[in-house]
């Protein structure tokens, strides 16, 4: 990880927000990279990389983003899959752990960060993109009231998203 000046933390869901998989865990490994935006598993199941989503993890580290997973899946899993689509080295942290408490997730890379690059982030410039809402009520309870932005609802595309968290951060 390059040390730099991080103004913000980007936290990115994997399943049905970085590929179109509702639940990685599911299937079974060893995945193999079938086209430029696709894998599949050992049974043949492909799964597609949300190629808008992989733009923005780009425009994020061009805009000052630190970047990390926050996941509800089995670890390895998700791992091979993120090593399968080449995409692993986008993010400065991994942060996949198999429990549907993201805030709990969210509050330990909070305080690894800090141990980490002393970086404290403010409430208000943490993104986090999702396609459930189902932990911000935790996160909004445990933490504060991050930046939430839901997949297909709050916007549909890279431009979409890149306008909407650069218009909530002053980018």
């Amino acid at each position: 990880m390059l040390m730099k000046n991080f103004s913000w933390l980007l936290l990115m869901d994997l399943d049905g927000t970085m590929w179109d998989h509702k639940d990685i865990s599911k299937l079974t490994p060893p995945f193999k990279k079938v086209r430029e935006d696709a894998i599949s598993d050992l049974n043949g199941v492909l799964v597609k990389l949300n190629k808008d989503m992989l733009k923005l993890l780009i425009w994020a580290r061009d805009n000052g983003a630190l970047i990390s997973t926050l996941s509800w899946n089995v670890p390895e899993k998700a791992f091979k899959a993120l090593e399968a689509f080449g995409i692993i080295k986008y993010f400065d942290y991994l942060v996949i752990e198999d429990t549907d408490r993201k805030d709990i997730m969210l509050i330990k890379l909070l305080k690894k960060i800090e141990e980490d690059l002393g970086i404290r982030f403010n409430i208000d410039k943490i993104v986090y993109i999702d396609d459930l809402t189902i932990h911000v009520n935790d996160i909004y309870k445990n933490i504060g009231k991050i930046k939430f932005y839901q997949v297909g609802v709050d916007f549909n595309d890279f431009k979409e998203a890149k306008e909407i968290i650069s218009k909530a951060l002053g980018l």
